[in-house]
């Protein structure tokens, strides 16, 4: 069994430990001075469980409204980036401040959802390609070549 390092630096993007080929995020500079090798195992393993930078991943409803009346999808009232939404799985409806989230019901939701879908854009399918015009190859011009003129040669 071979001796391993581990070391702890300060990086482009900060503090870090580092060991055959793993790296663990840290919280601070004097953590590089002051991390003990216990503290450093426990770092490892956190970062190599799935720490380090948040996932974006899919998230839980806050809540399920229930199935779509013309659709029959299951309508869910989601959190997102840009405030509250309702989504059906394929199409997703912001639900406008005027409205309360927690009050909405699912007729409310499933005429915002059927509105959204009415102004989306129509798909675009693939257009077929157009065919380039056929050039047609210059002609080519062959110059009749004449006699070189003879100079007169002075002497």
């Amino acid at each position: 069994m071979g001796l391993t390092s581990s070391t702890a630096s300060i990086g482009r993007y900060g503090p870090y430990l580092a060991h055959n080929g793993k790296y663990g995020r840290l919280t601070s500079t004097a953590d590089v001075f002051e991390t003990g090798m216990n503290a450093a195992v426990v770092k490892l393993a956190e970062a190599a469980a799935g720490g380090g930078r948040p996932q974006r991943g899919a998230q839980a409803p806050l809540k399920v409204l229930g199935a779509h009346p013309r659709t029959e999808l299951e309508i869910k009232l989601m959190e997102g980036r840009f405030g509250p939404y309702v989504t059906d799985g394929t199409t997703n409806a912001t639900i406008p401040k005027t409205i309360d989230k927690d009050a909405l019901t699912l007729e409310e939701a499933a005429q915002l959802i059927d509105a959204r879908a009415a102004a989306a854009p129509a798909k675009k399918g693939k257009k077929p390609a157009k065919k380039a015009a056929a050039k047609k190859a210059p002609a080519k011009k062959t110059a009749a070549k004449k006699p070189a003129a003879k100079k007169d040669a002075m002497v």
